[in-house]
C-alpha cells in the first residue's frame, strides 16, 4: 500500500492540536480502521487495502487487534465512532465462525467447491479475546453473545492434543498440525479473556495446561515444547518447515520472531496474574523477560527501529510489539532494576522512533522499510494487525513515556 492511500482520506475525528503527539498519531490509525470497515462489520473488500481478494481464511486475521485498540481509542477520546466500529468488528468476527467438522478438517466442500472451515484454533482464540471479552466489557448490559462465548470455548476443545495441549487446526508440510507458537498464544489469550468474563474455571485450567508448551524447551522431533534456550525466545513452530507469512528462507524450528514474543508473552503474563502456582509464575517471569531482552538484543536497529526475525527489515509494528511487551512486564513489576537500567534507554529510543514514523506525513508504506529484504509483506491482513499494535502502543506508551 502506498503512503498516499493511507493519507488521502479526510479524518473522521481530527485529534485536537493540543493533544499529545502519540494520541494524534493513534487517531490517524483509528480513523483508517473505521473507514476501511464495511457496513456489516468486516474489512470492506473494496475500501480496505489490507484484505486478501477471494475466499481465504486470512480475511478475518487482521480484525481482532483493531477491535481491542479501537475500544481503547474510544476510552481515550470519548468518540463514539470508535466504539461502534469496534462493536461491528467484534460481532462480525464472532459470527463468521462455526463448529468444527466431524471428522475434523480445516476445509470442506459445498456445491463442489472447497472452502475454509473457519474453525481453526486461532480463530476461536481471537474471537474469545479481544472480540468476546472486550465487547462484553464495553457493553455490560448486552448479554446476547454469552452463549456464543461458551460455544466458541466448546468448539475449541476439538483441537486438544497430548503434546502441546491444543493444536492450531491445520497442517504444515507432512506434519498434521503446525503447532505455531503465535497461533497458540492467541488461543491462550482467548482462554484468559473468556475466563475474565465468565469465571469459567475449566478455561483457566486449559490455559494452565497450554502454558506448559511455552515453558518447555524445544526438542527436535517433538511437539511438546517450543521455548528455545539457544535463542532466548519462543520458536515459530516445532517442525522443520518454512514458507509461512513474512517468511523467505527461515525455518520454523530454528527461528524466533517478534510476533510470538508479544502474543505468547501477553498470554502468559495474563495467566500469571490468575495463577497461584509459584513454579508456573516463576517460569513465566523468566521466559517473558528473556523474550523482551531478545526483542532488543537481536531485533533493534541502531536508530530504534525493529526487525521481525532479527535485524532484517524495519517494521513499525514490530517495534510497537516490543514496547507493548515491555509495558506488560512493567505493569506487573517484573523488570528488575538492573534490567531497567540497561534496557530503558533502548525502549525510549524505540518509542521515539515510533513517534517519528507514525505521523500523517511520516508513516512508511505498509509500516515497512526494506533493509535486507529477508522478510515479506504477505499477508496484507498482518499489516493491518501490526497497525493495530502500533496504535495500541501509542496509546499505552503515552501513559509511561510522555509522563
Amino acid at each position: 500500500m502506498k503512503r498516499r492511500h493511507f493519507l488521502q482520506t479526510t479524518a473522521l475525528f481530527p485529534a485536537a492540536a493540543a493533544s499529545p503527539q502519540n494520541v494524534r498519531n493513534a487517531v490517524e490509525f483509528g480513523n483508517r480502521f473505521v473507514l476501511w470497515q464495511s457496513a456489516y462489520g468486516g474489512a470492506d473488500p473494496v475500501k480496505c487495502p489490507y484484505r486478501t481478494p477471494g475466499e481465504t481464511a486470512t480475511q478475518i486475521q487482521g480484525l481482532g487487534p483493531p477491535t481491542r485498540t479501537l475500544y481503547k481509542l474510544y476510552q481515550a477520546t470519548g468518540a463514539g465512532l470508535y466504539k461502534e466500529a469496534a462493536d461491528r468488528y467484534a460481532t462480525f468476527l464472532m459470527n463468521t465462525l462455526r463448529d468444527p467438522e466431524t471428522p475434523y478438517t480445516n476445509r470442506f466442500t459445498v456445491g463442489g467447491r472447497s472452502r475454509h472451515a473457519l474453525s481453526s484454533a486461532w480463530m476461536y482464540g481471537k474471537a474469545l479475546s479481544p472480540c468476546f471479552e472486550w465487547f462484553s466489557l464495553t457493553n455490560p448490559d448486552e448479554d446476547a453473545f454469552q452463549q456464543k462465548g461458551y460455544a466458541l470455548y466448546r468448539w475449541l476443545q476439538r483441537h486438544r492434543r497430548e503434546d502441546s495441549y491444543f493444536g492450531v487446526g491445520y497442517p504444515t508440510g507432512k506434519y498434521p498440525d503446525a503447532q505455531f507458537s503465535c497461533d497458540l498464544g492467541e488461543v491462550g489469550t482467548g482462554l484468559m479473556g473468556f475466563y475474565r468474563i465468565t469465571n469459567h474455571k475449566p478455561a483457566l485450567d486449559d490455559a494452565t495446561g497450554l502454558a506448559k508448551y511455552f515453558l518447555t524447551d524445544y526438542q527436535d522431533g517433538s511437539g511438546r515444547g517450543i521455548w528455545s534456550p539457544k535463542l532466548g525466545v519462543w520458536l515459530v513452530g516445532p517442525w522443520p518447515e518454512g514458507g509461512a507469512e513474512h517468511f523467505t528462507d527461515q525455518r520454523f524450528n530454528q527461528t524466533g520472531w517478534g510476533w510470538s514474543a508479544l502474543v505468547v508473552g501477553e498470554f502468559l503474563l495474563r495467566l500469571r496474574e490468575q495463577s497461584q502456582d509459584s513454579a508456573l509464575r516463576a517460569g513465566i517471569e523468566d521466559k517473558c523477560l528473556k523474550a523482551f531482552r531478545w526483542c532488543f538484543d537481536k531485533c533493534q536497529f541502531e536508530d530504534g527501529a525493529h526487525g521481525m526475525f532479527g535485524r532484517d527489515d524495519k517494521w513499525v509494528g514490530q517495534g510497537a510489539a516490543a514496547i507493548l511487551l515491555y509495558l506488560s512486564l512493567k505493569r506487573q513489576n517484573l523488570v528488575p532494576p538492573d534490567v531497567e537500567l540497561e534496557y530503558r534507554p533502548k525502549v525510549d529510543k524505540s518509542w521515539r522512533w515510533m513517534l517519528e514514523n507514525t505521523g500523517r506525513d511520516s508513516y512508511p508504506a505498509d509500516g515497512y522499510i526494506r533493509v535486507t529484504g529477508l522478510t515479506s509483506k504477505k499477508s496484507p491482513e498482518n499489516l493491518m494487525w501490526m497497525m493495530a499494535w502500533t496504535m495500541e502502543a501509542l496509546l499505552e506508551g503515552g501513559k509511561v513515556f510522555s509522563a
